[in-house]
């Protein structure tokens, strides 16, 4: 598993570093239940935006965690660590009754904001999603402030970093990122 975190850090890099307008990079976060994978991505001194696309694939079976997969615009922290301010969206899972959910398949999947010192707050519309769905996302840092947008819905956070970094965080199961890219504003 560590070999294949470096390869995908050095694709992200190379897509850091790529002229505007070039493609995106891919990267299958593929964990198991109970663990996780993290990639802290360079993101410059100045204002970027991070776009691209997050699909779940698959759910693996856990009874203490469920399947996530969370972006952030972050302070810098050490690997495996919770950094100590961020500001981004996450996308959960939790397994059901097909029967009941209101898009007839066997999980509920989630989108919510998620910003350090403050509760998730999951947008309702998600809930009507079926798991699986590609999800587009779009995040802007102007050195003040991040700005998340998930579809039609965006919010604002306010967050004063001094290096900030990307951080891509899944665990308990398979989540396809695509068309991920960094680009600084001039």
């Amino acid at each position: 598993m560590r070999a294949f975190r470096w390869g995908a850090t050095c694709m992200l890099f190379l897509a850091v570093t790529e002229p505007a307008g070039a493609a995106g990079i891919t990267y299958d976060c593929d964990t198991a239940a109970d663990h996780f994978s993290e990639l802290v991505l360079p993101a410059g001194s100045g204002q970027f935006t991070v776009s691209g696309n997050v699909q779940m694939l698959a759910m693996a079976d856990s009874k203490i965690f469920v399947p996530l997969f969370n972006i952030q615009v972050a302070a810098a922290s050490s690997p495996g660590k919770a950094p100590a301010s961020y500001a981004g969206f996450k996308l959960s899972a939790l397994p059901a009754d097909e029967k009941k959910t209101p898009s007839g398949a066997p999980a509920i999947q989630m989108l919510g904001w998620s910003m350090s010192g403050m509760e998730d707050d999951i947008l309702p519309h998600s809930l009507m999603t079926k798991p699986g769905t590609v999800q587009s996302f779009t995040m802007a840092y102007d050195g003040s402030t991040v700005s998340v947008k998930l579809g039609n819905d965006e919010k604002k956070f306010p967050l004063v970093i001094s290096e900030p970094v990307v951080r891509v965080v899944c665990s308990t199961g398979e989540f396809l990122i695509t068309d991920l890219i960094i680009s600084e504003q001039q």
